[in-house]
């Protein structure tokens, strides 16, 4: 259960937030057990709950990024942990971030570890930063954790933002269309279908079929608006079947053009994870587990799960990648090689290096296919539009004469 709560600290500052318990009264122990001075402690409603989750939300990976890189700097210096937090909290400009270390402060402050307190941030860190964390604290090696996580966090960013500028030139395109014929069906269209009929000239096909388009779109939008959110909102809810989710996936990787760049994204996403993970000794098994959660896709995730139960059979980690089809051969070589020289961390991180590569490349090619089809897609619809007015226009002045 989940309890709002306004107190005022140990510094005397008025705070709200939310915490988790199994009753009102274990929220209140937890609360005096802080030395806070409590002005109000109630049950947060499902409404209430809702809303806090939509408002928090996750940490964008460009701030986790510049988190993990301070916090390694200052624990390569020699800071106390709970100083080095405080200064964050108070440097950090991301409202997101700024609320996650108030939980992270607090539980440290109570003698928690970093990484439970970061578990106690309710999802708004990712789970792989959280648990190599946890690896870190238990070898020793935290500060080099972050400054790992801090590289990892800032390639994902990087490619995060390379696929959204990607997808930018579509939407304004789009956008361009959708006001180019909501405007000449409101009030061009409307104009020339006056003057036509007053005339009592019969229209030209392509006129017709754009007039009574166009009338059916106005007599009834509000119905189409309303058929066009719950066939969105029944999709987003098939896509929670894992049997039709796996299906779609499988689908978008079909795509000419587009199901390759999507693949390339997740072979170079699984191997600098799994890098990632070899740098920090962490068992295979557990590197798998862990894998499942981060691919960001069915088919893969699958994939990897069948791995996994190879590996716990006995298999080596080549010949259990090497009969699924997902991965590529280049990938199944780089793991041979590595076992075989023990150098299998650096070359994943080379083999997530290469895919980088091949995924800017292939953003690229996307974005020079998209212009010409968008640019031929408007001038369609602005030519049947233009012909659709032309042509019985013509045929007026023909008649006149």
């Amino acid at each position: 259960m989940q309890f709002k709560y306004k107190i005022i600290d140990e510094k005397m500052d008025l705070v709200d937030g939310i915490i988790e318990a199994m009753d009102i009264d274990a929220a209140r122990r937890m609360v005096f057990d802080n030395h806070w001075q409590v002005i109000s402690l109630s049950e947060v409603n499902s409404l209430d709950s809702v809303i806090t989750q939509k408002i928090q939300g996750k940490v964008k990976y460009e701030a986790v990024a510049s988190f993990c890189s301070q916090l390694a700097m200052m624990i390569r210096s020699g800071a106390n942990m709970v100083r080095g937090l405080d200064i964050l909290q108070t440097q950090t400009e991301d409202k997101r971030l700024k609320a996650a270390l108030e939980t992270i402060f607090r539980g440290v402050s109570r003698g928690n570890s970093l990484s439970q307190s970061m578990r106690d941030c309710k999802g708004a860190l990712p789970d792989l930063l959280i648990n190599l964390v946890g690896v870190g604290e238990e070898s020793g090696s935290l500060d080099s954790v972050l400054t790992s996580m801090a590289e990892y966090y800032e390639r994902e960013n990087f490619i995060r933002k390379k696929i959204s500028s990607a997808a930018v030139y579509p939407v304004i395109l789009t956008s361009v269309l959708i006001v180019l014929i909501l405007f000449f069906i409101n009030f061009i269209l409307p104009e020339i279908t006056d003057l036509l009929t007053q005339n009592g000239q019969s229209l030209p096909l392509i006129t017709q079929v754009i007039i009574n388009s166009a009338r059916f779109l106005r007599n009834n939008a509000l119905y189409i608006l309303l058929g066009l959110g719950a066939a969105g909102l029944g999709f987003v809810r098939l896509s929670h079947v894992p049997k039709i989710r796996y299906y779609l996936d499988a689908l978008l990787l079909r795509v000419p053009v587009l199901g390759k760049n999507i693949r390339n994204v997740i072979i170079s996403r699984f191997a600098r994870t799994l890098a990632l993970f070899l740098h920090s000794s962490i068992p295979i098994v557990h590197i798998l587990n862990s894998m499942e959660n981060i691919l960001g896709n069915e088919v893969p995730r699958f994939a990897v799960m069948r791995v996994k139960e190879r590996i716990i059979q006995g298999e080596t980690l080549t010949l259990a990648f090497g009969e699924e089809k997902f991965f590529d051969p280049l990938v199944i070589q780089m793991m041979s090689i590595g076992e075989e020289t023990g150098r299998l961390e650096e070359l994943m991180a080379d083999v997530a290096n290469h895919y980088d590569n091949s995924v800017e490349i292939g953003i690229a090619r996307m974005v020079a296919l998209i212009e010409p089809i968008f640019t031929v897609v408007i001038g369609i619809f602005a030519g049947a539009m233009i012909i659709s007015i032309a042509l019985p226009i013509f045929n007026m002045s023909n008649i006149g004469k």
